[in-house]
């Protein structure tokens, strides 16, 4: 879903001529070797291990529950997960259930741009309330040439009005600590997502990887400050 709003982006902005000034994530990077990040991007397990985990984190004695696989079709498929007990419950459709903390490594691919920082920049772009709204009116503006011009079907031009409202919850933060070579904090949440998860997405050589974490509390910056020091450690262990 988040690939097809990120292209649709692209076509709103191409098919409109239309640019955002001081969009993209500004620093100044080179690309690293990642070399290492490469050979390891189907063993994620090896990457993200349980005592690297027990290292950030007090499970207060709760014992982690893994899941996740490695060597799957597509690199994108493969994750590592660890969740442990809270102790608290939240209610969801109207059961009682038990919340757990989270912490995953999901989505990794390798970038086959010719300068994958500069990709990264234009696929996350950290947009001002304004340049959004422009953006939205030029998608759906070139949208709707596409559909009369016979390029797209109605089918998919139905299809892409709920992309245009995901879009409008896209929510980019840039993080200030080096992580990778390039990095942002994905905010973006349904309507069902706790205000307390979040995703680091690390761009480290030309491999992209996607650090999801949710530690609970009234915003996300505990659960943001966690998946920092994940990536950091991935990074660091694989050097």
């Amino acid at each position: 879903m988040i690939k097809a709003v990120q292209l649709a982006i692209l076509l709103a902005v191409s098919t409109c001529g239309g640019r955002t000034e001081n969009a993209a994530i500004s620093h100044v990077v080179t690309v690293s070797n990642g070399k290492c990040l490469e050979e390891r991007i189907n063993f994620p397990s090896k990457l993200l291990t349980e005592q690297m985990v027990l290292n950030l984190v007090d499970t207060e004695g709760k014992e982690l529950e893994v899941n996740g696989s490695d060597n799957n079709k597509r690199t994108e498929w493969n994750s590592r997960d660890y969740a442990w007990d809270t102790g608290r419950k939240g209610s969801f459709q109207g059961m009682e259930l038990p919340l757990m903390n989270s912490i995953s490594l999901y989505s990794m691919e390798v970038i086959k741009a010719e300068d994958p920082i500069e990709n990264f920049k234009s696929t996350y772009k950290i947009l001002t309330d304004e340049e959004r709204e422009k953006l939205m009116i030029q998608l759906r503006e070139g949208l709707k040439a596409k559909l009369d011009a016979g390029e797209i079907t109605e089918e998919q031009y139905d299809m892409s009005q709920g992309f245009t409202g995901v879009f409008a919850k896209l929510n980019y933060q840039n993080i200030d600590e080096k992580v990778g070579d390039i990095a942002i904090w994905d905010a973006t949440r349904t309507k069902i997502s706790p205000v307390s998860m979040g995703a680091l997405v690390v761009q480290y050589g030309k491999v992209r990887f996607r650090i999801n974490v949710d530690v609970g509390g009234e915003n996300d910056e505990a659960s943001k400050a966690l998946a920092i020091k994940v990536a950091q450690s991935i990074i660091a262990s694989c050097d």
